[in-house]
């Protein structure tokens, strides 16, 4: 280990990442200039059917993805059922942080304040969930499972993936609400700059200052194959 570096747990980059995009997801819808794409599908169909919450939405929808991933794979393992757990836990933060922000008209200036903080938390969050290196949220498995089954490029998925969230986002939005509802230009910035960030973030800041380790067994036994650490316990 670099003498230099803080031992940063994996288990608490998670739960890190994990709230800072929950509140970053919350934030924006604060804001008024839109939603994060993954998020845009269960908060259209919250407000078409407000018998159930956001968050619960958002846990079905990832569970669904989860499941047409194990589908694609027609296989199932510990790896799906800790990214099925951390998909209940964001549905449970998102409810939690948007109880907690105010229900109260924003002016210009404090919208524009949210949508910034929101991208930045966005980022923070992405990188330490990346360098988390605990399987991956179930709209991220879905991504990547398809990705490894068909062989088709990454980014040429990720971002038709993201336009067909938009696409159906707006359609119910049109369909059910009368109009576009929280698909905007913050909707358009995350997505086209949150990969530039992270990728800076998780290269020049955190991997500069610290070695992320797992601190359980459980944790370490299903660390993915990039992780550095991961020889050490095998």
């Amino acid at each position: 280990m670099d003498g230099r570096k803080r031992v940063f747990p994996c288990e608490l980059a998670l739960l890190t990442g994990l709230t800072l995009v929950a509140i970053s997801v919350c934030l924006f819808v604060r804001s008024g200039y839109g939603v994060t794409v993954i998020a845009s599908i269960p908060l259209m169909i919250s407000y078409t059917s407000p018998v159930l919450d956001f968050g619960t939405w958002n846990i079905i929808y990832q569970s669904l993805l989860l499941c047409i991933a194990m589908a694609i794979t027609r296989r199932a393992n510990m790896g799906y059922v800790i990214s099925l757990l951390e998909g209940v836990l964001f549905g449970i933060l998102l409810n939690v942080v948007r109880g907690m922000l105010p229900d109260t008209p924003l002016d210009f200036e404090l919208s524009i304040v949210y949508l910034v903080i929101a991208h930045i938390l966005l980022f923070l969050g992405v990188s330490f969930f990346v360098r988390s290196y605990i399987p991956l949220l179930p709209c991220d498995m879905f991504i990547r499972d398809v990705v490894n089954t068909y062989g088709i490029r990454y980014r040429v998925f990720k971002t038709a993936f993201d336009i067909f969230c938009m696409l159906v986002s707006v359609v119910i939005g049109i369909l059910c609400l009368g109009g576009i509802v929280d698909i905007g230009i913050g909707t358009l910035i995350s997505a086209s700059l949150t990969g530039f960030f992270v990728s800076r973030i998780t290269v020049r800041v955190y991997d500069r200052f610290f070695e992320f380790r797992p601190m359980t067994k459980l944790c370490a036994r299903y660390l993915s194959d990039d992780a550095p650490c991961k020889n050490d316990y095998t």
